[in-house]
């Protein structure tokens, strides 16, 4: 059986209150969000289209907000998102079948025993069965957690033939997370990037851009055997940081499926009726200064069967994982 849910709000605006803040909206998003031109779209055919509706429609306030937020899914970004006091709009077509990547069902068959944790980390040392090849393993759910004492995980972790970091399913958070994590596996001082943010109106007006450096932890290092890094396409944000940023280590390798992007960093401006809009205002480059909006293909590619069509499938990007793992060892 199917639910769905009604909702009524207050008509007390006047039809033009609704016109001047989707031109207030319309105007924040050409003038200040940073990938117009990335996204492809047309935004002033959008302005055409949905100027046409609000003029045409009676409209209270749940279904401008369901309108506006119908127009800002038109750029695609998990970063736009619009703030009412009763609702916040979301891209809703970010990933289709999360567990073509991240079968949480999957994996739980191929890790059995305890898993310590550190902070937003769960942590252990895994072996083979067969040929006895042991590695570290390390889940990070989200860079909105901190990160979990690197120091007691590396060191317990340090008679492992390699260590494997899942961050399947993270969608993102603290870019200071994501950068510290990042230090622990690089042997010196490295340019990971630049950043260059909107300076006016038009649509090219950008800084100058920055250089991004990340330097060795101070505590301990990770670089002398391999580093798996699984991924997939619900990697958003500063996990599609993390990933661009700890591939420059030459003992990584990135195992999965493309990344979801979404690198911009967000800005906040408010409307005249007290909403706020949340939008991409920085954009972020490699050290080649190739755009990364779009995500980050692999090192190896792999996927999962999803689970509505077999909820039995081993994690095959875990199992492809575990045998790069043994290849390297074997070398």
């Amino acid at each position: 059986m199917l639910f769905t849910l009604s909702s009524c709000m207050p008509e007390t605006p006047t039809a033009r209150d609704y016109k001047v803040n989707f031109e207030a909206l319309w105007k924040i998003i050409d003038e200040r969000y940073c990938f117009i031109d990335e996204k492809g779209v047309d935004w002033n055919e959008v302005h055409r289209r949905y100027l046409a509706k609000v003029e045409s429609r009676k409209l209270d306030d749940l279904k401008f907000f369901m309108l506006m937020d119908s127009m800002l899914n038109e750029l695609k970004d998990g970063h736009v998102n619009l703030y009412s006091d009763f609702d916040i709009s979301h891209y809703h077509d970010l990933v289709p079948d999360p567990t073509t990547g991240l079968n949480i069902y999957a994996r739980n068959r191929h890790i059995s025993g305890k898993l310590f944790v550190s902070g937003g980390m769960r942590y252990g040392l895994l072996s083979t069965k067969d040929n006895g090849v042991k590695f570290g393993y390390i889940s990070y759910g989200s860079f909105s957690n901190s990160l979990g004492n690197m120091k007691v995980i590396l060191t317990m972790l340090k008679d492992a033939d390699a260590i494997m970091i899942d961050v399947r399913g993270n969608g993102g958070g603290s870019v200071e997370n994501a950068n510290n994590l990042v230090s622990y596996f690089l042997p010196e001082k490295t340019l990971v990037g630049y950043s260059s943010h909107k300076t006016g109106p038009a649509h090219d007006a950008f800084s100058k851009p920055k250089a991004q450096y990340i330097s060795p932890n101070e505590l301990i290092t990770y670089t002398e055997k391999p580093v798996i890094i699984l991924q997939d396409r619900s990697c958003y944000s500063a996990t599609n940081d993390f990933l661009y940023k700890v591939a420059l280590a030459k003992n990584v390798t990135r195992i999965g499926e493309k990344s979801g992007g979404g690198t911009g960093m967000p800005a906040t401006s408010e409307l005249p009726n007290g909403w706020r809009v949340r939008y991409s205002a920085v954009k972020s480059y490699d050290k080649d200064m190739n755009q990364l909006e779009g995500g980050l293909v692999p090192d190896i590619e792999a996927h999962n069967e999803s689970y509505y069509e077999n909820p039995n499938a081993i994690d095959n990007i875990l199992m492809t994982a575990v045998q790069h793992i043994i290849s390297l060892k074997k070398k």
